[in-house]
């Protein structure tokens, strides 16, 4: 999934020549105000009652962003994933052998050929879904059925399933 865009612009910026470049000399200024106030717990902020609800509400945000930017860290590095192995006697992501319950087997995934095989001879292949409308309308019907068919030492048999 992909992020949103982002909803806010930036105050000022340190580069270019633009409008909106702040001067060097007021940026020092405000940044060793800042550094004066949060040495003491920033209370001429917290203490204004207009400014103090803002930094409140700032501080929450950026232990929110603090939080996310722990989670990204603690997984971008990642190169497997719970349940996800890294070679071939491991289930790989998208090459991961599926059992059938109560049985010892594997699905046949590559070339998504939808062949279950169950024990050592056993194999069940379906079939693409089928639709199928019958009347006129307002009175249509529609039904879906799926062709199943098994196969043991040569001898194939299919059914035709019925999905509701």
């Amino acid at each position: 999934m992909a992020l949103t865009g982002k909803k806010y612009s930036s105050f000022y910026v340190t580069t270019g020549s633009g409008k909106d470049k702040i001067d060097s000399n007021k940026l020092t200024k405000v940044s060793d105000a800042w550094d004066s106030d949060k040495a003491e717990g920033c209370t001429n902020y917290i203490n204004d009652p207009v400014l103090g609800p803002l930094v409140f509400q700032l501080q929450q945000m950026q232990d929110e962003i603090d939080y996310l930017r722990t989670e990204i860290e603690d997984n971008k590095g990642k190169a497997t994933f719970p349940g996800l192995g890294t070679s071939s006697t491991t289930a790989l992501a998208g090459d991961t052998a599926l059992l059938a319950p109560g049985t010892s087997g594997s699905t046949a995934l590559a070339g998504d050929t939808n062949i279950v095989t169950i024990g050592s001879s056993t194999t069940i292949a379906f079939g693409d879904m089928i639709t199928t409308t019958t009347g006129k309308p307002p009175r249509t019907t529609t039904t879906y059925t799926i062709v199943m068919t098994v196969t043991k030492s040569g001898v194939s048999k299919s059914t035709t399933l019925t999905l509701t």
